[in-house]
């Protein structure tokens, strides 16, 4: 295993647990890759069977839409609306019936989820006591604090999801803040202070290109590796626009996406930027091979250039509205996080099991089988997380050359 450039100590790095266990290279034993390849491969299996019975298998927790950012890639940050979010009380129940339904992995999200202290500190404690379960949080760090990150670590968070789009001012150019990068740089450091040489939570960097840093993104990885993070992540930019969400209503519901364009400003790139960010994801999949930090850039990977100019995206199947289970602030569960107003039924006054695979979310699934959503045609979002069985396993067997190589 990889060793510590600061401490020497070692430095545990697993590959996202039994979800996308990481190839074998010629620092981990045989048994340890075979042990994390049955994993990877219970794991598939159980999404496949899940995807089918329309089971859940994990959850999106918006613990509140309200956010610190004012990013230009995202609109999330203009709902400011506090009203009626739901107590740790709720949640905890959230849970309680998630995971008596099977789920397992729990992602705490926003706006900006270090917005609801109350939350979400006893929040993951709770999650981790059902037995094999994984929970993870995503940040901006900006109201992180070392007593906070500490809590965290001490609570089990299994995964803590940084999102850094650049080094230093171009990083704060995207995030639409001054001096946040200065809080991701604080986070990482009492994190990994706080756990010390177990090595858990892992540290990913979630990099989101766009026009605004094509020519930048880059410097991330190489930042991320110095600072010891396990993961670095390159996602392409979504986004969307009022035509094509006239065009995506159902049932007199109109989509409310959170990636949608502002004013006439793009943030989808042109072909010659397409270019050189393929070009500069090729170099970096070299750069890496003497790093202690892992790659992952199937998303950028799997988009042709002319997907990236066009935003269009070829999702055939959606694994989030069947397995995932999204929770708005309020309670209300979604049959997708951008159909808001696509209400299934309420977690306040509902037990989970009448909510999921009721008439509506029957109908829901019906409507994307029959391409009535247009917006799923440039759904980013799909691109990341519905991958099939066919090209998990290619991606898998992708990133074992590559580490064979090494």
């Amino acid at each position: 295993m990889p060793e510590n450039k600061d401490t020497g100590t070692v430095k545990r790095v697993e590959w996202e647990e039994d979800r996308f266990p990481r190839p074998m290279t010629k620092k981990r034993s045989l048994l340890t890759y075979l042990a994390a390849s049955v994993r990877f491969g219970q794991f598939l299996i159980r999404r496949e069977i899940r995807y089918y019975r329309r089971r859940p298998i994990d959850t999106l927790f918006f613990l509140t839409y309200r956010c610190t950012s004012r990013c230009k890639t995202c609109t999330l940050w203009q709902r400011t609306d506090r009203s009626e979010e739901m107590s740790l009380e709720d949640w905890k129940r959230t849970v309680d019936m998630c995971a008596e339904m099977g789920a397992r992995y729990f992602e705490l999200f926003g706006g900006d989820a270090l917005l609801r202290p109350d939350v979400l500190i006893p929040l993951t404690a709770h999650i981790k006591t059902i037995p094999g379960s994984n929970c993870d949080l995503v940040t901006n760090c900006n109201l992180m604090t070392e007593r906070t990150a500490k809590g965290l670590v001490a609570a089990g968070i299994d995964e803590i999801w940084i999102s850094i789009d650049g080094v230093e001012e171009d990083h704060n150019l995207v995030r639409g803040r001054d001096k946040t990068f200065s809080k991701v740089e604080k986070t990482i450091g009492w994190v990994r202070e706080a756990r010390g040489p177990s090595g858990r939570p892992q540290l990913h960097a979630n990099t989101t290109i766009s026009n605004l840093n094509y020519s930048t993104f880059d410097k991330v990885l190489a930042y991320a590796d110095r600072m010891g993070m396990d993961f670095n992540h390159l996602e392409y930019v979504g986004e969307f626009w009022d035509e094509l969400l006239d065009r995506s209503v159902v049932e007199g519901v109109r989509p409310s996406p959170y990636f949608v364009r502002q004013g006439d400003f793009s943030v989808l790139v042109n072909e010659e930027q397409a270019r050189i960010i393929k070009a500069k994801v090729a170099q970096l999949k070299k750069d890496v091979r003497s790093m202690a930090i892992s790659l992952q850039c199937e998303n950028v990977d799997k988009l042709t250039i002319e997907q990236m100019v066009t935003g269009l995206c070829d999702n055939r199947r959606c694994y989030i509205t069947r397995g995932k289970v999204t929770v708005d602030p309020r309670g209300n569960v979604l049959g997708c996080p951008f159909y808001g107003d696509w209400i299934l039924g309420n977690v306040r006054r509902q037990h989970l099991r009448e909510i999921w695979n009721n008439e509506k979310h029957k109908r829901f699934m019906t409507h994307f089988a029959r391409g009535h959503m247009k917006l799923c045609e440039h759904c980013i979002i799909g691109v990341q997380r519905n991958p099939n069985l066919t090209q998990n396993i290619r991606d898998y067997l992708n990133r074992a050359r590559r580490r064979a190589r090494m």
